[in-house]
């Protein structure tokens, strides 16, 4: 028992150092939430002249975010996911699930591109 402890230590450690795709979306979301809100508060005047390159950004960031956010919807649809519940994540032996995972991962590709724009933007800041 003692020389199996190790290899299922090992085993569980792995395991829950795994991040569901979902997982992923929601935490990008929430931070790119925060980092937002952030950013329009340093920028006020983004509300009301948003002709500069960092106001550009800011609604960029915010439309890809939104985006996400619908992608996310998508790709978790069903019964329990649409009633508040857990994702339902889709077949990935399916093209539609297949086609609901690649777009989900390029919403997350495509807003951390355009953080990261904002980002250099703002002074990295």
């Amino acid at each position: 028992m003692k020389k199996l402890f190790p290899v299922v230590l090992i085993v569980v450690l792995l395991t829950a150092g795994c991040t569901p795709l979902e997982r992923s979306a929601y935490n990008t979301v929430v931070a790119a939430k925060a980092f937002l809100d952030k950013e329009k508060a340093q920028h006020p005047e983004c509300a009301t002249t948003p002709t500069t390159t960092v106001c550009d950004d800011l609604t960029k960031a915010t439309g890809a975010k939104d985006a996400l956010i619908d992608a996310i919807t998508v790709y978790c649809s069903g019964p329990d996911f649409n009633n508040g519940g857990a994702c339902n994540a889709p077949d990935l032996h399916t093209a539609a699930g297949v086609t609901a995972e690649a777009k989900l991962r390029a919403a997350i590709t495509n807003y951390n591109q355009i953080a990261a724009d904002l980002k250099t933007a703002t002074g990295g800041k």
